[in-house]
């Protein structure tokens, strides 16, 4: 950053004891050892950090950036994507002794930190100095703001109205705080303040004031060509953008649901009931993340036994093969069950979210709800944070993650793990038309790359990641292999089995999973995509089931192939987790045609136009007629009406009629940041 560029604040934690990392892969025999070291922790929150949650509570109440302190032009706010507080959080003893104060904004620290380091804080060249978390105040939060703008960048700005209107929100009102620094900008602080204070429902409150400001806003953007003074005409102007902005905005939301499941508690020793330093905990993780997406917080009660055994069983009968109309009816379950935690306002919500945040260890997205025929994950974007073990979920979300652009580049290091021999053969034949389908793409497009090879062992696999470390997206076809004996979930690299738990390797950004259960939730698993996650994958795809090769083949060649239609200048899907939106919304016809290969044949061969059905289908038939929560349904409408124009009126009624088709779509998890690798963005694009 340079000082033409507005400044991102960073706020540094101090406190004095080294945390010990929960590791989710305890190497432990002695049972009564391991449920000791868990006592009193659901989600393995260490409790050295316990003292520096006012810290970090206060620092939700600092501008993230200069931006945040002076009256910001409505097209700027309109760009702002992903702003969160910037908060680094560091024991004392790892306190460099070389002044790192010009990195930071601001300094706090424990009391019961060292008196050498305190004093060291205290001499740093930090903006707004060094100060303990027994001094924090209202009075020096506004004290900080007014310095802050004092120091900004953009000398020319104007100071926002409501600097001054600052107030250390406790508890349920802490709720509001994604909504004030928009509020801010538009001269609403007071509005914002008086009706939370005065609230008796806090959600229902923010979930309107939210409403309003996202409308206002849009409104606005519907008027940003307006030039002239003439008054009436820009109120008409307005009026028109707020009345299409009611039909058409969307919000984002974060939804937190605690809880483990029962064998977790019997074996590991982990409470029953959430305690509340980790009730605590989740609150902030949900309301950092729902200030850095302007999102509104929706908080649901720990997930029952009955859920996890519901999705726990779900996993193993499909693990072991089972009939398609089983798993609707299982999802369903889960829908219902799930359903019945959300109130009607907190349901609204979902039905207006853009894109949604989830930190759970449960896979809400994966639950059919209300008259939908797809999976919640299906036709909404949906990320996943999994909590435990909740302090490496806390201190991976409390700093800002990069936002990364594949538009103007992208690399693709695929990594082929399956043995090629005979037992193989089928699986390889899949993974090797993956590969040659991305090579055309790479052929066509030169923004693309793809580097293949075989890697049959560990060690051949890490020396591929070293020699491709600027690579964009790391693509591994393998086994999976999950055992139930040991609870992990892990992959099979030729004849290795690997959980990726080692620390002598590094992966790109995003990280692909084409196997088979590396992800399992029912039973909280161990598993290997949270490793990659851990080792700094900023996405991760992965799988909760085992997967067919061909359909797996079919979902993956769409996705790169929107990658690729993006940067070729393709603004459909902006995103990495948009782009797979797009691919899950659409793939019911593929798992429909995969059931009976006499349908397949019937729709990829011509109608009597001369073009295939299949085209047919997908360019006119289909066009604005199908809808996310209902696609299986739209699609089937929309295949019987041109089977009927044939002549051939209850064909193929085992998959169109029966439901007898498998969601495989429905399988796949997102854990990280996919909503923040975009594909497609104009700023980025004009910078590069």
């Amino acid at each position: 950053m340079n000082d033409n560029d507005p400044k991102y604040y960073r706020y540094l934690i101090l406190f004095n004891e080294d945390v010990q990392d929960a590791d989710p892969i305890l190497h432990i025999s002695d049972m009564n050892k391991l449920k000791a070291m868990n006592e009193g922790r659901m989600h393995l929150f260490d409790d050295a950090l316990n003292a520096i949650l006012p810290a970090v509570e206060y620092c939700f109440h600092m501008p993230r950036t200069e931006l945040d302190t002076y009256d910001t032009d409505t097209e700027v706010l309109d760009k702002a994507y992903d702003v969160p507080q910037d908060i680094f959080i560091m024991p004392d003893s790892r306190f460099p002794s070389v002044d790192i104060g010009s990195s930071f904004t601001c300094i706090i620290y424990s009391e019961s930190c060292r008196e050498e380091v305190k004093q060291k804080a205290r001499n740093s060249s930090c903006e707004l100095g060094a100060v303990s978390i027994e001094e924090l105040s209202q009075s020096l939060l506004v004290e900080q703001w007014n310095k802050l703008f004092e120091n900004r960048n953009f000398r020319n700005e104007t100071k926002l109205e409501d600097i001054d209107k600052q107030y250390l929100l406790t508890e349920e009102k802490q709720m509001a705080l994604p909504l004030l620094f928009t509020a801010r900008q538009y001269g609403k602080a007071d509005e914002v303040y008086g009706k939370v204070f005065n609230s008796l429902d806090i959600f229902e409150t923010c979930a309107k004031l939210l409403w309003n400001q996202t409308v206002h806003h849009n409104a606005l953007m519907h008027c940003k060509d307006f030039e002239g003074e003439e008054q009436e005409r820009f109120r008409k102007l307005y009026v028109e953008g707020l009345e299409e902005a009611e039909k058409k905005s969307k919000i984002n939301i974060v939804i937190t649901m605690p809880g483990v499941p029962q064998n977790q508690i019997n074996y590991g020793g982990l409470e029953k009931i959430l305690p509340e330093n980790e009730k605590k905990v989740i609150k902030l993780l949900s309301i950092h993340r729902a200030i850095a997406k302007g999102a509104l917080l929706i908080e649901l009660p720990p997930v029952e036994k009955e859920l996890f055994e519901k999705l726990n069983e779900l996993e193993i009968k499909c693990k072991h093969k089972t009939n398609n109309k089983y798993v609707h009816k299982a999802l369903r379950d889960i829908g219902k069950m799930l359903e019945s935690k959300f109130t009607q306002e907190q349901l609204w919500a979902v039905n207006r979210a853009q894109h949604i945040t989830i930190f759970s260890d449960f896979p809400l997205g994966l639950a059919i709800v209300g008259k939908a025929d797809a999976s919640l994950q299906c036709y909404k974007e949906i990320s996943y944070r999994p909590l435990s073990p909740l302090t490496r979920c806390f201190q991976d979300e409390m700093v800002k993650h990069s936002q990364i652009y594949h538009g103007h580049q992208c690399k693709i290091a695929f990594a082929e793990c399956i043995l090629n021999d005979e037992q193989n053969c089928g699986i390889r034949k899949c993974s090797e038309g993956l590969v040659n389908s991305l090579q055309r793409l790479s052929k066509d497009n030169p923004r693309m790359q793809v580097v293949y090879r075989e890697t049959l062992t560990v060690s051949d696999l890490k020396q591929f990641l070293l020699e491709n470390s600027d690579a964009d997206i790391l693509h591994i076809s393998a086994h999976g292999h999950y055992d139930r004996r040991t609870n992990m979930a892990g992959l099979m690299i030729g004849n290795e089995f690997w959980m990726a738990n080692d620390n002598n390797y590094r992966v790109p950004p995003v990280v692909i999973l084409s196997a088979c259960h590396v992800s399992p939730r029912g039973s909280g698993t161990v598993n290997v995509a949270d490793m990659f996650k851990r080792v700094g994958a900023e996405a991760v795809l992965s799988t909760f089931i085992p997967i067919d090769a061909r359909r797996n083949m079919i979902l993956l060649n769409r996705l790169y192939t929107y990658i690729s239609e993006a940067q070729k200048g393709s603004n459909q899907y902006k995103t990495l987790s948009e782009a797979w939106g797009g691919v899950v919304a659409t793939n019911a016809i593929h798992e429909m045609t995969a059931e009976s290969p006499k349908f397949f044949q019937w729709l990829w061969g011509n109608n009597s136009n001369g073009e295939t059905r299949m085209m047919d289908f997908a360019m006119h038939r289909s066009v604005k007629r199908l809808h996310g929560p209902t696609i299986y349904g739209d699609t089937i409408e929309v295949i019987k009406e041109m089977l009927r124009e044939e002549g051939m009126e209850g064909k193929f009624d085992d998959v169109l009629s029966q439901g007898n088709y498998f969601p495989e779509s429905f399988f796949y998890q997102w854990i990280g940041f996919p909503e923040n690798v975009f594909l497609y963005n104009e700023v980025f694009a004009e910078t590069i």
